[in-house]
Order: C-alpha cells, then structure tokens, then sequence
C-alpha cells in the first residue's frame, strides 16, 4: 500500500469519526456502513485528491443531513461585498 492510500484510508477513517460524533443517535456502525458505501461509491474513481470529501457528503446526505458540510455563517464574506 503507498503513501497515498495510506494519507487516503487515514481521512476516511477521520470523516467516519467525524459523522459518528455528528450523529449521536445513530448508531455508530449504522454511520460506518454509510461511509463504507459512500466510499466504495468512488472506488473507480482515477483522480482520488478530494474522495474523503465527497464521501463525508456523500455519507452524511445518506444519513439524512445536507450535503453541504459548512454552516454558511461561518464563511467570512468575499471581499468587495
């Protein structure tokens, strides 16, 4: 295994933690079956630099949540606005 799958399995593992801390009442292999399935969505994937990404959004939109992963009030405004 190279660095780069290790760097990759690293961050699933830190989005698979991340959702189970999100989703309390879940239950944690509940969470980990969405990420797991999440993930193998992308396995053909040829470009993996943003596979953690879209597998947190992924997961979470399948265990009901949004899709999008940032709370809009915590972008600072662009500048010129």
């Amino acid at each position: 295994m190279d660095q780069n799958n290790k760097d990759e399995l690293r961050q699933i593992s830190e989005v698979q933690d991340r959702l189970i801390g999100m989703y309390t009442h879940r239950d944690p292999d509940e969470v980990a079956t969405a990420v797991q399935s999440a993930y193998r969505h992308f396995d053909d994937t040829r470009v993996r630099d943003f596979v953690p990404l879209l597998v947190e959004r992924r997961a979470n939109s399948d265990l009901g949540g949004s899709d999008v992963m940032v709370d809009p009030a915590a972008v600072p405004p662009h500048l010129g606005e």
